[in-house]
């Protein structure tokens, strides 16, 4: 397979991915276990951006997402980070 390089930027820029982002609460070593977490959360539109946090390019998508995730895993899995608070 070959595979090519593209730089970080590329893939997260802010204005790709968006303003909403969810961190859903696994630790690195944990992340085998909870694919299905992470299975959610892209299918809702979400890109990793970082170690299990996802950016959502609009809020109707973003709340489906916490909706999802609320309804099948319940609330203690995730953090909602919303435009507003992230700096």
């Amino acid at each position: 397979m070959i595979a090519s390089k593209v730089g970080r930027d590329a893939l997260t820029s802010r204005s790709r991915v968006g303003r909403y982002f969810i961190r859903l609460k696994v630790s690195p070593a944990a992340r085998e276990d909870a694919w299905e977490l992470c299975r959610v959360a892209a299918d809702y539109g979400g890109v990793e951006v970082h170690n299990c946090c996802f950016a959502f390019p609009d809020e109707e998508q973003w709340l489906t997402a916490l909706e999802a995730l609320r309804f099948r895993f319940g609330p203690e899995f995730f953090e909602a980070i919303d435009a507003g608070e992230r700096t």
